[in-house]
C-alpha cells in the first residue's frame, strides 16, 4: 500500500534555517522528515538513498546553488526552493519547481505548498469531478473573480504551485492550482496533456510547425501568439492529433 504522507528532505547550509522548517514541518502530521542535507554533494547521496516525495531545497548552497542538484539525481522529485532571494523565482519555474517560499517562511504559504504537494501525491480520480465543455468554472486571480466557459480555456501553464490559464480573446488568470489538478478536471479527450507544464485544448490546434528537433511552434484558436514547445510535448501532440478521437489507448504522459 502506497503511503499517503509525504517524504521530506531538507537541504540548506544555515543550521538555524533547518531547524525552523523542521519545526513549521512538524505541525503537519502528513508530512515525514527523512533526512537533512547542508551541501551538494551530501544532499545527492542522501536523495539517492532516501527517495523522498519533495526536496526543500535552499537555492545558496555554498558552494554551488540549488539549481546545481537537481540535474544530479536520477529522478525527479518535488521541489520547493526555499531562499532569502526573490531574483530567482523565474528560474526555479523554469525547472518546473512545484513553489518558492521566501525566508521567513510564511505558515500559510508553507500549508498551501503541502497541500498541493499532497493533491500531486494523493489525486483523486472520481470520474463525476470532470468539467463538461459548456461548464462554467470560477477563476480567482489577484482579487478578481472571473466565471469562464471550460471552451474558452485554449491552454495551461505551469508556474510551479501556480497555472497560468490561456483565455480566448481575453487576459489569462493565474490560478493556484496544479497543473495535475487541470488534468483531472478538464475533459478528454478535447484537453490534453502534452507533458509536466503544458495542457492544450486540442480542437483549437491550428498548425504545428517543428524548427529543430527540440523546438516546436503550436498556432491555438484564440490565442495572439504561438506557444512554443519542447520536443516531448511535440511528439505527444502530434501523436494524439494523428489518433482517432475516441481511442482509448493513448498514453498519458
Amino acid at each position: 500500500m502506497t503511503d499517503p504522507r509525504l517524504r521530506a528532505l531538507i537541504v540548506d547550509d544555515e543550521r538555524l534555517a533547518r531547524k525552523r522548517l523542521r519545526e513549521l514541518l512538524s505541525r503537519h502530521p502528513e508530512v515525514e522528515i527523512v533526512g537533512e542535507a547542508d551541501d551538494l554533494e551530501t544532499a545527492r547521496a542522501a536523495a539517492e538513498t532516501l527517495r523522498p516525495d519533495v526536496l526543500f531545497l535552499d537555492v545558496d548552497l555554498s558552494p554551488g546553488n540549488g539549481f546545481d542538484l537537481l540535474p544530479r539525481l536520477s529522478f525527479q522529485p518535488a521541489t520547493v526552493f526555499v531562499t532569502a532571494h526573490d531574483t530567482f523565482a523565474v528560474q526555479a519555474f523554469e525547472v518546473h519547481a512545484l513553489d518558492y517560499l521566501l525566508k521567513p517562511i510564511s505558515p500559510a504559504r508553507l500549508a498551501a505548498s503541502l497541500a498541493r504537494l499532497l493533491e500531486e501525491k494523493n489525486p483523486g480520480d472520481n470520474p463525476a469531478d470532470r468539467q463538461g465543455m459548456s461548464d462554467q468554472l470560477t477563476l480567482k486571480d489577484a482579487g478578481t473573480i472571473r466565471i469562464v466557459e471550460v471552451r474558452r480555456i485554449v491552454a495551461i501553464k505551469a508556474e510551479g504551485a501556480y497555472s497560468r490559464v490561456l483565455l480566448h480573446d481575453a487576459p489569462p488568470a493565474t490560478i493556484l492550482r496544479g497543473i495535475s489538478e487541470w488534468e483531472r478536471l478538464l475533459p478528454e479527450p478535447d484537453f490534453a496533456r502534452l507533458d509536466r507544464s503544458l495542457i492544450v485544448q486540442l480542437p483549437r490546434v491550428q498548425a504545428v510547425e517543428s524548427v529543430s528537433r527540440d523546438q516546436t511552434w503550436i498556432t491555438l484558436t484564440g490565442l495572439p501568439n504561438r506557444l512554443c514547445v519542447g520536443r516531448v510535448a511535440s511528439l505527444r501532440l502530434r501523436r494524439l492529433l494523428a489518433s482517432p478521437p475516441d481511442d482509448p489507448g493513448l498514453p498519458r504522459p
